[in-house]
């Protein structure tokens, strides 16, 4: 009984923070299609990088919503679904950068982050293949 509790005091804190980011999340994506809405296309009429950011974020902000939901739902989070979504968010944070202006620490960043992921997929078929 006494652990029911103890687990009941953890999962409620755990469900907020899920449903604020999932609000956030929301809210992230409606600015990003206002602000696409504003202006979806420049003089010619043609898919801009502006757009083509816009639209690559709304996908990334889709997928952390996903996990979320999922999560609320289902209160299980997919290992291996949750580093396919950082995969691809990487992947199109990738395809949007700016070579001319980038900030070289954001590569490095960039960089670090894909690393560390490829070792926790590493980390996770090493552990499925031992069970």
């Amino acid at each position: 009984m006494n652990n029911d509790l103890k687990a009941k005091l953890v999962e409620i804190p755990v469900k907020i923070l899920a449903l604020i980011i999932a609000f956030m999340v929301i809210l992230r994506f409606a600015y990003v299609f206002y602000n696409f809405l504003e202006d979806p296309f420049h003089e010619p009429a043609a898919l801009s990088e502006e757009a083509v950011k816009h639209v690559m974020v709304s996908l990334i902000l889709l997928e952390l919503l996903a996990l979320t939901l999922r999560f609320l739902i289902h209160d299980i989070i997919d290992p291996n679904l949750l580093l396919i979504t950082v995969l691809t968010a990487l992947g199109r944070e990738i395809i949007i950068l700016d070579l001319k202006e980038v900030d070289y620490t954001k590569i490095i960043a960039l960089g670090l982050v894909f690393a560390i992921t490829i070792f926790g997929l590493h980390i996770l078929k090493q552990r499925d293949s031992e069970v």
